[in-house]
């Protein structure tokens, strides 16, 4: 008897893969910010390490989502449109968010994690935008 052999589908992220993954960046940024730096308390000493904390957690942030939709068989979404994402939204909106920040009461940080989901959701728009116009609305043939 011949084996039969597993095929692996690799699919190609839509736009609607690209908005969510960009959504769940900005998730995870805003709780690793939060556990960083917030909660912790921690004074950075400089803008500089302030500013090189937030950009590698955003990076961070990408690797995370990347390696949780290789394990979980997603469709993966680039690391190139990821990084941007998580990098604008570190910025915008949440460094000013944190910086108004007026206490850490549980309401305010789960506010945080929206904001940084919103902001994710936001920044990718322009990626999915891009994916759903670039990709040709050929058909498949066998």
């Amino acid at each position: 008897m011949a084996e039969e052999a597993v095929v692996e589908v690799w699919r190609k992220p839509t736009w609607k893969n690209i908005i969510l993954s960009g959504a769940a960046t900005g998730t995870i940024l805003a709780i690793l910010i939060l556990t960083v730096f917030i909660l912790p308390e921690l004074d950075p000493g400089s803008f500089v390490v302030l500013f090189g904390g937030w950009f590698s957690l955003a990076v961070l942030s990408a690797f995370i989502l990347s390696q949780i939709s290789k394990r979980a068989k997603w469709p993966e979404v680039s690391l190139k449109i990821l990084i941007p994402v998580g990098c604008i939204t570190s910025v915008i909106p949440l460094l000013g968010t944190l910086f108004g920040m007026p206490n850490s009461e549980p309401i305010t940080l789960a506010t945080v994690v929206a904001i940084g989901a919103i902001g994710g959701f936001f920044w990718s728009i322009p990626f999915a935008m891009w994916s759903f116009f670039s990709s040709g609305r050929t058909t498949e043939e066998e």
